[in-house]
């Protein structure tokens, strides 16, 4: 082994053209690190000073003294920077537009550590609400995936939310990407209990810290991300006030069985095998403790998805809608899994942050 670190992943690796020196892209909790690594004398120097939270595909340049690559973050645009080796600086090569939007007032997250109801370590980032002293009404959100990895990147939702004084938490709980092998599979199949039970711990952190005010706290989150949160507001009922489920998996029955065939045949080692472990796979569906939820709960979902087919959705809205639960649907007649038409994010985004700002800020 060339090169390794305990506390990070190693994201991506590019030689220069003489093949002697490698730059090296870090991903540690979520926040990239940057370094340069000389083959010859196996040495490595942190370059310092990056200008985004989050950077990607470095491409030195020819004769080595360069390096271009694309930098975003929570509160920037994503665009070209150059880092000048003899300089040890950064320029920033490309102005992308942003519109309307004045970065220099968003919210820039701040990485927190705890643990787990048994002990293993977990992170989250944490958007405070804009001005707060104190407990504020807070949101978790959760990444899809399951593989998937909560990164300190520009979020209209996150930033709305915080505009309007309701503080973001967005966990990497046991599953997660960027924290090595063991970490990621560690919500495979019948361990996915683990996963939910990082769900209490998340509460349990963010109230006992003062982020949250706990009378007040809402659940969020997109496919895998809509899973967990339908899971959180069946299995932790009395702890959420209210809950946006995004194109979320809510009952493994429907999904295995609607699910195009190379989806179906992917989350078999993920989820657990329809076939060999359909009990197990109930038990996991939060649709069989559906009856348990109080929390007011808009559905987002698009009506072509054929990785989380509608039909979870459509179970949500029918069984919180005979139960009173306050529930509302939205549905997408031309998306698929997620919202990728501008006019549609834009609709989704004003319908969660008022959907949680209807039911999480205090009546004064």
């Amino acid at each position: 082994m060339l090169v390794a670190r305990d506390d990070a992943d190693l994201e991506s690796v590019k030689l220069d053209e003489a093949g002697t020196t490698a730059v090296l892209v870090w991903n540690v909790a979520g926040k990239s690190e940057l370094a340069s690594f000389d083959l010859g004398k196996r040495k490595v120097t942190a370059i310092e000073g990056l200008p985004t939270e989050i950077v990607r595909e470095p491409e030195p340049a020819r004769d080595g003294s360069r390096v271009a690559l694309t930098g975003a973050g929570a509160s920037t645009t994503t665009d070209v920077y150059v880092f000048a080796r003899g300089t040890k600086t950064f320029t920033r090569i490309t102005e992308s537009a942003h519109d309307g939007v004045e970065l220099d007032k968003l919210v820039r997250p701040q990485l927190v550590t705890y643990a787990a109801k048994d002990g293993l370590p977990l992170s989250a980032w944490v958007y405070r609400a804009r001005g707060a002293t104190g407990p504020t009404p807070t949101v978790l959100s959760f990444h899809g995936g399951p593989e998937g990895q909560e990164r300190p990147g520009l979020s209209a939702t996150y930033q709305a939310l915080a505009a309007r004084g309701i503080s973001v938490v967005a966990p990497n709980v046991r599953g997660s990407s960027g924290f090595g092998k063991r970490f990621v599979n560690l919500d495979n199949g019948a361990l996915r209990t683990g996963a939910v039970e990082d769900i209490a711990a998340t509460l349990d952190f963010v109230t006992s810290s003062g982020i949250a005010d706990a009378a007040h706290v809402g659940i969020y989150g997109g496919s895998y991300g809509g899973y967990m949160t339908m899971a959180g507001i069946t299995t932790y009922p009395d702890r959420f006030a209210a809950a946006a489920d995004l194109f979320g998996i809510v009952n493994f029955e429907t999904f295995f069985a609607k699910s195009e065939p190379w989806m179906n045949a992917i989350s078999r080692v993920e989820y657990g095998d329809p076939d060999t472990e359909r009990d197990m796979l109930r038990k996991l569906s939060p649709i069989h403790d559906i009856a348990r939820v109080r929390a007011a709960t808009i559905v987002l979902h698009g009506a072509n998805d054929t990785n989380v087919p509608v039909v979870e959705a459509e179970q949500v809205v029918r069984e919180l809608s005979v139960r009173g639960v306050p529930v509302e649907y939205v549905l997408f007649p031309d998306e698929g899994h997620g919202f990728v038409k501008t006019v549609n994010r834009t609709r989704a985004t004003v319908a969660v942050v008022r959907w949680f700002q209807d039911h999480l800020m205090p009546r004064r």
